[in-house]
């Protein structure tokens, strides 16, 4: 079992930051339009459905408690000073899949193989959610698809740097 103390300030944050970066590339990659409100409700749904999806898994319980208790977000989140503003969809999702090889990485050297498979999935499920939170294309909600060819490329290659 590792524990927030198994980790720099440095290792914790990038722990923090993946899967809401993961669902920000999905989110961006897909052209919603007004489904990107439920797309970006589907990043903090899926970041906070840890706490019950994966109640064995320490670390997930340890990063959730983090984001709640102490008030630790990703800073793609933030409103000011957030490095990936203004990056073009394909530049933030190149981004994120190195983030998530790090994060693997990282994973490999400090966690237990169950710590590292329940976040790999759990990173993974905070992208499907925002891909099929709204459908794309169409109008007004008719027609379109519910995962572009966009979207499913950034899942692609993030499942890819996981593995």
């Amino acid at each position: 079992m590792s524990t927030k103390a198994d980790y720099t300030a440095e290792e914790w944050q990038l722990l923090i930051d993946v899967p809401s970066m993961v669902g920000t590339a999905v989110m961006v990659a897909g052209k919603s339009g007004l489904g990107s409100v439920k797309e970006a409700l589907a990043i903090a749904s899926g970041i906070l459905s840890a706490r019950d999806g994966y109640e064995g898994n320490d670390l997930i319980q340890s990063l959730t408690e983090s984001r709640i208790k102490e008030g630790m977000r990703s800073e793609i989140e933030t409103m000011t000073n957030n490095p990936y503003k203004g990056m073009a969809p394909t530049e933030l999702a190149q981004v994120v899949t190195e983030k998530c090889r790090a994060a693997a990485q990282l994973l490999a050297a400090k966690a237990t193989e169950a710590e590292t498979v329940g976040y790999k999935e759990w990173a993974q499920s905070v992208g499907a959610k925002v891909a099929n939170a709204a459908k794309e294309g169409g109008f007004l909600g008719i027609g379109g698809e519910r995962v572009s060819d966009e979207e499913q490329q950034v899942m692609d290659a993030i499942q890819s740097a996981f593995a």
